[in-house]
């Protein structure tokens, strides 16, 4: 493959080829700070891409390469019929697997389709960005894999198509599948096993609630632990000044001069499944609306390394006049997704661009009347004061009288979309008059006390949830931001960075009750159970990474779940939100003290004391370098894995630490699910803005950058972005001049 394109070749031709326009020299400069995180300064917004491409092909080019070959369908070329690296997370998938699936969702063809109705600011800037990364391979030749592919201005439109897809635009018309019992395919199992995990937190607090006077807003994505998926970058380029985390050079979570944005998983329905019943003799044949119809069929070849080539044939129906893809066949019958976003790849990156561009809630509304934004709650606070939620997603209009969360008939008119609703149509909350609001994966009437989100206003398929469905991170909010009347910065940080296990008085009463109601049993308990059940009843309800009396109540939690011989009603009765119920029923209360002593035997077995604290076994980092965490997450065994972040059955910190590796050689524990790109910003005068990008800016091994952050998340702090120019001179550590062709 060629990488010898020089700097000049890579982005004068590219930028020639798209306009036709001649070229002059620009300078980009690129400032990292002691955190490695690089402030792209330029006179122009191409530049300033350029130097993001450059940037990020420096910091995660193996990364990126390799989501680009994933999106493109040619990971088996590059790397063999083997295993890939998820994203964010284990090795996951086979490369030929995930290859069949992107060349079946078409992301290349519908990719090269959307880059062209692409406006030309937001052409350009893909175009030098791929220059910039080209440009920094042609200069490290030693650095650059012999797999990396020639990049294309189409690429960037490909990875922000694929990284979101099977989860989200797909997602729900898979899942739908999978509810009518049909049999998915591994890699689309997996998948949605996956967007299970996401949770997130956002939320705002009006000015008049803070002591500055001026709006606060907190991103905080959840999923795995490794948030690579997303480069962070400052950027001052022409009219673009953003502090980002980005999906390639597509600036998704973003804070600007004047507004901020976050985004949980949470929208409305946006695909579907039809259930096709097709001809015995063929199957490529079905009837509609009693007409015979063919399905179209389309047949590629993938390339495979050190291997024969796999060749496979694709159907799809023309269900709501979008290509549907069958996914499943069983029983006679083919099972087609539809989704809404088929055909509108690139819709989502200039909204987002536009977005980027906007200097009050109202021209972020105007953008987003695009219908782009993949499926989120997505919530807005600006400079001014103002905030806007709303539940985004292209969404199809349904007639009534089918379950859309099933399988629905497809062989007949009767089940097709009657169009697309409109913005305005949506869920949706502006300006608040309680000056606060909160999505952590919650139903949107719970989302501030007395929200006026409720289900009945809304189709179901708009609402898209069960009303008044709570999870612990959504309480914890609710109470702290209800309760903000003089909210510092540092508040809002001690939010951010919550570690307080809901419900845990609860169960501290249980406990009391217990040993009150036995005290022959607590009289003979050994003085490790004693000071075991000291240490819970003292227990602050804080899962900080130093307390003993975190890990003495985790592992009595667990034990307590662990227990045997339990009818289900008991088990029942022993499991959460216990404040919400009468209490541990009587007759339960000496299983209450089995837990206790199986706690200290499990302790005294497993680390020889009862002394460890919570971070001395779970912990944070890679490559070798850990550091202890708090801020983990209680989750039963049949509690359906991060699922039930979702719901009350799980005590989810609002960090949402959880899923652990099984313990290695010395007993530790590797925290595999959890926050991982947070954002938090004030906009005052100039802004306040922290961020945390786990595990480092860098994913080379060799860098200082590699795993530095992981150390900030075990002790609770977050970083400065730095944002005002004149602010970060004062922390620069390195700077890298270039120059660049520009129209």
């Amino acid at each position: 493959m060629n990488h010898r394109r020089e700097l000049a070749l890579g982005a004068v031709l590219l930028a020639t080829a798209a306009t036709g326009a001649p070229t002059v020299t620009a300078q980009v400069t690129i400032h990292r700070d002691p955190w490695g995180v690089p402030h792209i300064i330029a006179d122009t917004e191409e530049a300033g891409f350029y130097g993001l491409g450059y940037a990020q092909a420096e910091d995660q080019l193996e990364f990126i390469l390799n989501m680009f070959l994933a999106g493109r369908g040619e990971l088996a070329a590059a790397f063999g019929d083997g295993t890939t690296s998820g994203f964010g997370g284990p090795p996951t998938a086979n490369a030929v697997t995930t290859d069949v699936q992107s060349r079946m969702w078409r992301h290349v063809e519908e990719a090269q389709a959307g880059f062209e109705q692409l406006s030309p600011e937001l052409q350009q800037n893909y175009i030098h960005y791929v220059a910039g990364m080209e440009a920094w391979m042609a200069e490290h030749p030693d650095d650059t894999p012999d797999w990396a592919p020639d990049l294309e201005p189409w690429d960037p439109v490909v990875l922000s198509r694929f990284v979101l897809w099977p989860g989200y635009q797909a997602g729900q018309g898979l899942q739908d599948c999978a509810r009518g019992g049909v049999q998915l395919a591994a890699v689309d199992r997996h998948a949605l096993a996956r967007a299970d995990r996401n949770a997130s937190n956002e939320w705002i607090l009006a000015p008049w609630r803070t002591r500055a006077n001026a709006m606060i807003v907190l991103s905080d994505p959840h999923g795995g632990i490794d948030g690579a998926f997303t480069y962070e970058s400052r950027m001052h380029a022409g009219d673009l000044h953003a502090a980002a985390y980005s999906l390639g050079p597509l600036l998704i979570l973003t804070h600007t001069r004047d507004v901020a944005w976050g985004m949980t998983t949470g929208a409305p329905d946006v695909a579907d499944c039809y259930e096709v019943e097709v001809d015995p003799a063929d199957s490529l044949r079905y009837r509609y609306d009693g007409e015979w119809r063919r399905m179209e069929t389309h047949d590629v070849t993938i390339e495979v390394r050190g291997g024969d080539p796999v060749t496979r044939t694709f159907a799809y129906t023309r269900h709501n006049d979008v290509l549907s893809p069958v996914v499943a066949r069983q029983d006679g019958k083919a099972y087609v997704v539809s989704t809404s976003y088929m055909h509108t790849a690139g819709d989502f990156d200039q909204e987002v661009y536009e977005i980027n561009h906007a200097t009050s809630i109202a021209e972020v509304k105007q953008a987003m009347r695009r219908l782009g934004m993949f499926p989120q709650n997505v919530m807005f606070g600006d400079r001014h004061g103002d905030s806007w939620y709303v539940r985004a997603g292209r969404t199809p209009m349904r007639p009534d009288g089918h379950d859309w969360n099933r399988p629905v008939p497809g062989n007949t008119s009767a089940t097709a979309w009657l169009g697309i609703h409109p913005l305005e149509d949506l869920v949706q909350l502006e300006t608040p008059a309680a000056g606060y609001m909160q999505n952590n994966n919650i139903a949107p009437d719970v989302m501030l006390e007395d929200s006026p989100l409720t289900a009945d206003r809304y189709p179901s398929y708009i609402y898209n949830d069960t009303p008044g469905r709570r999870n612990t991170r959504g309480v914890r909010a609710v109470d702290v931001l209800s309760g903000a009347w003089d909210f510092t910065f540092d508040d809002a940080v001690e939010l951010a960075l919550d570690e307080m296990w809901v419900g845990t008085a609860a169960w501290q009463e249980a406990l009391r009750r217990a040993l009150n109601a036995d005290l022959d049993r607590a009289q003979a308990a050994s003085p490790h159970v004693r000071t075991l059940a000291a240490r819970i009843l003292g227990f602050d309800g804080h899962s900080r990474q130093e307390s003993r009396a975190a890990h003495a109540y985790l592992v009595w939690r667990e034990q307590i779940f662990a227990l045997p011989d339990l009818a289900a009603a008991a088990r029942a009765a022993l499991t959460d939100p216990l404040w919400e119920k009468d209490g541990v029923p009587a007759a339960l209360l000496p299983r209450l003290l089995d837990a206790l002593d199986a706690t200290a035997a499990f302790m005294l077995d497993t680390y020889g004391s009862i002394d460890r604290t919570l971070g001395d076994v779970f912990r944070i980092g890679r490559g070798g370098r850990t550091w202890p965490l708090g801020g983990l997450s209680i989750v039963p065994p049949a509690g359906g894995g991060v699922g039930c972040a979702l719901d009350l059955s799980c005590i989810f910190t609002l960090r949402a630490m959880s899923t652990f590796s099984p313990p290695d050689s010395l007993g530790l524990r590797h925290v595999e699910i959890g926050s991982r790109l947070l954002r938090l910003v004030q906009f005052t005068d100039p802004i306040r803005s922290y961020t945390l990008h786990n595990y480092g800016q860098s994913e080379n091994p060799d860098s200082p950058y590699y795993v530095d952050q992981a150390r900030l998340t075990s002790e609770r702090l977050l970083k400065p972005t730095w944002f005002d120019t004149a602010e970060l001179m004062r922390h620069v550590v390195s700077t890298k001049v270039l120059e660049v062709g520009v129209p």
